[in-house]
């Protein structure tokens, strides 16, 4: 159905010399009194009328706002075969094509994912609040009433395609974002241990070694690592760096590094690896950025664990007088450079084990907002040590999820050593 009558030929259309000139490619080019924003040179437009004339006076308009890539469809078939091979930026569509309509072509185009985003704008003889309502209701992004007025129809095209180059800008940026983030995570996961290194490791110093290490979707600062030195030592560090994102992340990964940097004589001792630590995080690490920190010697020799503290969740240490949580106060990692750091020991025989943590597992909150707590976990891994005392960490970890969910706000580090 063609709309003759209901376009409104601007002036200059058919060689009137009152016409506007037409735009200059680029910034700063003016047609009706306004100012042109970006070029749209490179910007496609399909047109969707069954009336040559609309055609041709669209396309003039167009070609006033600088948009020289233009292609037409006079029915629904044609447009969906145009928008294949045209690929658009934006369709211009009117609302009553012969057989299947604007209207329809419309919401047959939203249900498309590949048109999901397509600015469409309608074009409507009718005026009515109803038609506004219906074009709007099948997906429309914007409607534009017969006679089309050019100033108001270049004022809405470049609208419309600008904001469409703004969201596809938004859109790479965020998926950049994405893949740079699925990157860091990945090397976050590289600083534990191998498990087969891990295995050989526990194996060779009489321990079971139970861990679970897991980035939340936005990544985080935690990482743990285990090392033996002395022929009868196991080191355990585990640190929570303050903070989410690619700054704890690139945070975490400069602790780790001044820890693979230690000389062995440092590890010996926990309290004097955490005051060097100390140090050298002071130096590099931004105001306001800290770490907290747990690093304990197990000791197959004397039957000890000898451990610092800088701020962590308190560890459990599980033995047959059932659990004991482990004094792990001391100054955060990378806050204050005079700060002191203390050693503590404590029994550690065979048969006895240790559960180290992160908050991201005690800070967790259930569907009603309350937080599971120290105490909530210790509670949770005494029903995981009756209902699997070989192996409990798997049995917390599911009734974890189970009262917690199983997305994660923040890292969770959680390991179980046992002595064998």
């Amino acid at each position: 159905m063609g709309h003759l009558r209901a376009m409104a030929v601007p002036p200059g259309t058919e060689g009137d010399a009152a016409s506007p000139r037409p735009a200059r490619l680029g910034a700063g080019a003016s047609v009706y009194g306004m100012e042109l924003g970006i070029p749209l040179g490179g910007c496609r437009v399909l047109i969707a009328d069954d009336s040559a004339f609309n055609r041709k006076t669209l396309t003039r308009f167009l070609q006033w706002a600088g948009i020289t890539q233009v292609a037409f469809a006079s029915s629904a078939e044609e447009v969906m075969e145009r928008l294949e091979s045209f690929a658009p930026d934006l369709l211009l569509l009117d609302a009553a094509m012969p057989r299947m309509d604007g209207i329809g072509v419309c919401r047959s185009l939203r249900g498309d994912p590949r048109w999901r985003d397509l600015p469409i704008l309608m074009q409507s003889a009718l005026h009515s609040d109803q038609m506004r309502t219906v074009c709007f209701s099948a997906g429309a992004t914007d409607l534009i009433a017969k006679p089309i007025n050019p100033g108001e129809c270049i004022a809405r095209v470049r609208y419309h395609l600008e904001r469409r180059s703004m969201v596809q800008e938004l859109r790479a940026f965020h998926e950049r974002v994405e893949r740079d983030l699925r990157q860091a995570r990945a090397m976050q996961l590289a600083l534990v241990p191998e498990p087969a290194e891990l295995a050989a490791l526990a194996e060779r110093n009489g321990l079971t070694v139970d861990p679970v290490f897991r980035a939340s979707d936005e990544i985080g600062g935690d990482f743990w690592t285990a090392f033996e030195f002395d022929g009868t030592c196991v080191g355990v560090f585990a640190a929570d760096l303050s903070g989410h994102g690619i700054a704890a992340a690139i945070n975490a990964f400069r602790l780790h590094t001044l820890l693979t940097r230690t000389p062995p004589e440092e590890v010996r001792d926990p309290a004097r690896l955490l005051r060097q630590l100390n140090l050298r995080l002071c130096e590099i690490l931004p105001l306001g950025q800290f770490a907290t920190a747990f690093y304990g010697v197990i000791d197959r020799a004397d039957d000890t664990l000898l451990y610092a503290a800088a701020a962590s969740p308190s560890p459990l240490l599980a033995n047959g007088d059932g659990f004991q949580p482990l004094d792990a106060s001391g100054p955060l990692l990378g806050a204050f450079p005079d700060s002191a750091y203390t050693n503590r020991r404590v029994p550690l025989r065979r048969g006895d084990g240790l559960f180290l943590y992160s908050d991201g597992l005690s800070e967790a909150r259930n569907a009603e907002g309350a937080m599971l707590g120290e105490d909530g976990l210790l509670r949770l891994a005494e029903r995981a040590v009756a209902d699997a005392p070989d192996r409990p960490l798997p049995a917390l970890m599911t009734r974890h999820a189970a009262a917690h969910g199983e997305r994660l706000h923040d890292d969770v580090t959680a390991l179980w050593i046992t002595r064998r």
